[in-house]
């Protein structure tokens, strides 16, 4: 191996501080996103109703949103934009904890649904900008194991200290979310200015810049139907799978085959366990392969876990805690394949200049999925239909395998994750 080839496989100096900054949030947020629901209805007393409408409100404000977040990343690159979006989560995450009343609760979720709107397509691009284009696949995969990781950790630490009869303990566990947002502001501000620009040359792999990128806009992004192909395929999966897993998945486990609720910590624990120690392994197993047939590969393992949970009303007892165990970590597997190759496609379709805005239109997959998904997931299960439900469900993924194997016909190889010779002619 060259000298070249060995500095390729080592992480940018400041991938690796993004990361460690990243990493801090992410255990912040593990520490009170599974507390926001009972913590506002429980321990504040709003209503249950109102406080599902307040999360639906952020849903659908991220949604307009979102486009704003992404032509602002094109504008003034991505580090400001993660700037401001720190500053503004770290202030309205502390001050969920004085939250007492619903139009304080909707103020708060409106900040800090536009406050971070533009933090995840931010980050994706500004990594995008600072690895080469064959590791690119391993730094979104890295990233999502350590915001699994710290999601993990952090919800185990904070289900050890909190007490939903204090007030007083929800309020620190916030400012402690504050504070690792802080250190994440400071790693992010110690990076020399500029980081994460576009250059003017496109990165080799990248698609070519062409006469639209002089005044790119969001007409560009819309005719582009092979990115709209991505993105729709995407909102099929994350609503059939993702969206499913964060709502139906507890209501279909615990009233219909009756698993007991403290299983279900067992079941998310698998899941998590499956991603921070097999990331690294896949992404061994997927380099060099057509993302096409691995994203197709992820929907066929999200279906096998919907069929396995669906198994577990066919049981009782320990075996159908097991089933529901095994069907989470087998979704985890999948996860694995999801956080590395669906990023991968979307950046080696957008022109340099217009990262950001490729980058949030895929980000809105799961804010359509986060709405859609609950609704049906409520209407089915909630309408007597949770056999159905889960049915569907396998169903969806499958298809979702079939369109997304049939994905290699509308990209180029390069695009499909191949190495290709430069001068070597690809077509659609």
């Amino acid at each position: 191996m060259t000298t070249v080839e060995l500095t390729r496989t080592r992480l940018d100096a400041r991938v690796r501080r993004i990361f460690v900054g990243f990493g801090f949030s992410a255990l912040g947020s593990g520490l009170t996103m599974p507390f926001l629901f009972v913590y506002l209805s429980e321990v504040r007393g709003i209503s249950t109703v109102t406080v599902g409408l307040v999360f639906a409100y952020m849903g659908a404000l991220g949604f307009v949103a979102a486009p704003i977040g992404g032509s602002v990343i094109d504008r003034f690159g991505p580090r400001p934009v993660m700037l401001v979006g720190l500053v503004t989560e770290c202030l309205s995450t502390a001050a969920i904890g004085r939250v007492a009343t619903v139009p304080q609760a909707l103020l708060v979720a409106t900040v800090m649904t536009l406050g971070s709107v533009g933090l995840w397509p931010a980050s994706t691009a500004m990594l995008t900008r600072l690895v080469p284009v064959e590791e690119r696949e391993r730094v979104y995969g890295l990233q999502f194991m350590l915001l699994n990781a710290g999601l993990g950790v952090g919800g185990l630490v904070s289900a050890a200290i909190v007490d939903i009869g204090s007030v007083a303990s929800f309020q620190r566990l916030y400012l402690i979310d504050a504070a690792s947002y802080v250190v994440y502001l400071v790693v992010l501000a110690s990076l020399p200015r500029g980081t994460g620009l576009a250059s003017p040359p496109p990165i080799a792999g990248d698609a070519p810049v062409g006469p639209a990128a002089v005044q790119p806009g969001w007409g560009t992004v819309l005719r582009d139907r092979t990115l709209l192909r991505v993105v729709g395929l995407s909102i099929l999966a994350v609503t059939f799978g993702y969206s499913q897993f964060e709502t139906g998945f507890a209501a279909y486990t615990v009233d219909v085959a009756g698993v007991a609720p403290r299983f279900l910590g067992l079941a998310y624990g698998a899941n998590t366990a499956t991603i921070v120690i097999g990331q690294l392994l896949t992404l061994r197993l997927v380099k060099g392969r057509r993302r096409s047939a691995m994203l197709a590969t992820c929907a066929a393992i999200w279906a096998v876990s919907w069929a396995v949970i669906a198994s577990s009303d066919a049981t009782s007892g320990a075996v159908s805690v097991v089933l529901v165990v095994i069907g989470l970590g087998v979704f985890g597997v999948g996860e694995t394949i999801w956080a590395p190759m669906a990023p991968a496609i979307v950046n080696d379709l957008a022109p340099e200049e217009m990262r950001g805005r490729y980058n949030a239109l895929q980000g809105m997959t799961w804010t359509v999925a986060s709405i859609v998904g609950p609704a049906f997931a409520g209407l089915m299960i909630g309408g007597g239909l949770a056999h159905e439900w889960i049915a569907t469900l396998v169903v969806g993924m499958m298809v979702a395998a079939v369109l997304f194997a049939r994905l290699r016909h509308h990209v180029t190889d390069r695009q499909d994750g191949l190495a290709v010779p430069d001068g070597a002619g690809v077509t659609d």
